[in-house]
């Protein structure tokens, strides 16, 4: 793992700019302010959820709705801070003892954290909502976004999981202003009030900010991996691309988690189950596009950093001779 991130910072040749690092050095700056993000952010998403839902209330058709709509973005928001808990705690271990960055148990550290962080976040629906139909899907899809976050902090490179957290953080700040103004967005792109004008609409704004996220998770992850001194050009591809594939991650365990709940809202209500499926496609496909849209982003900042390479053979031989220093 080590020698794959000392090899990851090397230079590709002439046309990087910056220096690799000494080898066995911990190459995720700012994993302990990650970390506060997106602790942050997962209070904030559960705060969200139990707002929507209620404080303690008859489990009913309209709650198990509620309850299904909140639970993507408390499971996306469970894995991120997953990943990013298990960055800060290998950093600090690393610090304390930098034996631990070459030994095996790194992983089983970041896992550790993950977990803790999933096991928080499972615990809330449990304490809240008691009699909630599938509970134990629910709280063990939530439980495991953390230990999968806190896995894959400790399996890939540090500066693409760094990256990839601070992509997913913009794409996030993205929905949440988009979502300030929704409505604004939506008149916008309206040329009228009938349903097929705003059906149009609807789809002109999910696609422009699905743009514009792809855009903030590619310039992101670009300024995250300058800022740990990543030079190959590889590296920028994955984490421009790691924030849509977490997102892709973090729907497959909302549909495993989730499937009692929406079977049951699907047998109940007909409209509900088409608004849910509605949904369902909408995240996918705004994943999909954060993951090409952000890694092609990547690749176009750090393409615009090379240095032309000088043609060989520019130079006559004669001149060549004369301008080389003697010995």
């Amino acid at each position: 793992m080590i020698e794959s991130e000392t090899r990851m910072t090397q230079h590709s040749g002439p046309t990087s700019e910056r220096t690799s690092t000494a080898p066995g050095r911990v190459s995720a700056p700012g994993a302990g302010t990650l970390a506060v993000l997106a602790l942050a952010w997962l209070a904030a998403a559960l705060s969200s959820a139990r707002q929507s839902i209620g404080l303690a209330p008859q489990i009913d058709p309209l709650v198990l709705t509620r309850a299904a709509l909140a639970l993507p973005a408390v499971i996306a928001a469970a894995l991120l801070a997953g990943a990013a808990t298990g960055l800060a705690a290998f950093r600090l271990a690393a610090r304390r003892r930098p034996t631990v960055a070459r030994t095996r148990g790194s992983l089983a550290l970041t896992t550790v954290a993950g977990a803790v962080v999933g096991g928080v976040a499972a615990a809330t629906p449990v304490l809240a909502y008691a009699d909630l139909p599938y509970l134990a899907a629910v709280c063990g899809a939530t439980g495991a976004a953390g230990v999968l976050g806190g896995a894959l902090a400790g399996l890939l490179p540090r500066p693409v999981m760094g990256a990839a957290v601070t992509g997913a953080l913009a794409v996030f700040l993205v929905g949440f202003a988009v979502g300030l103004f929704d409505g604004d967005l939506l008149d916008l792109f309206s040329g009228g009030q009938t349903p097929e004008s705003l059906a149009t609409a609807n789809a002109w704004v999910r696609l422009t900010t699905s743009l514009l996220a792809g855009v903030a998770a590619g310039v992101a992850g670009y300024a995250y991996l300058r800022r740990a001194s990543v030079g190959q050009w590889p590296t920028y591809l994955l984490a421009g691309i790691a924030p849509g594939a977490l997102l892709l991650l973090a729907e497959l365990l909302t549909w495993v988690g989730g499937a009692g709940l929406f079977q049951l809202i699907g047998d109940g209500s007909p409209h509900d189950a088409a608004v849910l499926t509605f949904l369902n496609a909408a995240r996918i496909n705004r994943a999909l596009i954060v993951l090409f849209a952000g890694g092609m982003i990547a690749i176009i900042l750090f393409g615009r950093t090379l240095k032309p390479r000088e043609a060989a053979g520019a130079e006559p031989e004669g001149e060549s001779a004369r301008d080389a220093p003697e010995h």
